[in-house]
């Protein structure tokens, strides 16, 4: 009787941090991000929100109300309404890819306008971004597989979540962390990598062991977020980013 028990409470447990993982992520969301669209509303931004920044904008949170959504009803058992769902999340990444290219450049190009040398911060979202994709596409490809699938849309939607975060925690420690190298790193990237600390704990309980796709997915995260760091402040990047701003429109 206990093992035919277990599956179902593991599946409770998962379904569990889930959940977590969502709440975690829209309060990230809504600390990151109210605040500035805020000001904007009221005519305070530093800058008129272009076209394809406000798409941009309505994409993003379109993705987080679709993985909301889509935990809420694999809750409630409602798989068939998860599955054809997912068919609008299909959708939804190609064009959250083209409006990023578009809102993230026209942003850096005013960084480079106003404050030089900070449009270097370019690198940032092509890091989230570019993994983001990779997990959610392969999340999708492999959706016939229940927990490859699960948890390859939980690593690219940790790297959006804890981008938000980062709005957060940089300002918070950024009078008590150095500018460069580990400061750098854990005001970037901390909440991001609790989030996939989250998904090591939840393989740990449900499944009592770390999974492959998790292990690799954190290896490639972690990874990333390594070379950046000390990246970010050359002067090779920078001339990089000039390079690829100026394929691009702007203020």
């Amino acid at each position: 009787m206990h093992t035919a028990i277990l599956p179902r409470r593991a599946l409770r447990a998962e379904r569990d941090y889930f959940l977590a993982f969502v709440i975690l992520g829209v309060i990230g969301v809504l600390l990151g991000f109210a605040p500035p669209s805020w000001l904007r509303f009221q005519g305070q931004a530093d800058y008129p929100a272009p076209l394809a920044l406000q798409i941009h904008a309505g994409l993003f949170l379109g993705w987080v109300a679709l993985i909301t959504t889509q935990v809420l009803f694999v809750r409630q058992g409602q798989i068939g309404l998860h599955r054809r769902l997912g068919a609008f999340g299909a959708a939804l990444i190609p064009a959250m890819a083209i409006s990023s290219v578009f809102a993230e450049t026209y942003s850096e190009k005013f960084a480079a306008i106003h404050a030089p040398g900070q449009q270097r911060f370019l690198i940032i979202p092509i890091f989230s971004l570019g993994l983001f994709l990779v997990f959610t596409i392969a999340g999708l490809v492999l959706r016939r597989d229940a927990e490859l699938h699960r948890r390859l849309i939980f690593l690219g939607t940790a790297l959006l979540f804890g981008a938000a975060w980062s709005r957060v925690t940089g300002p918070l420690l950024k009078p008590y962390m150095a500018y460069h190298g580990m400061g750098f790193f854990i005001r970037r990237f901390l909440m991001t990598d609790v989030l996939l600390v989250l998904l090591a704990v939840m393989d740990w309980r449900v499944k009592g062991r770390l999974q492959p796709v998790t292990a690799i997915g954190i290896t490639v995260i972690v990874a990333a977020e390594i070379v950046i760091t000390p990246l970010y402040f050359t002067d090779w990047w920078l001339g990089v980013t000039d390079t690829i701003l100026a394929a691009f429109p702007g203020p």
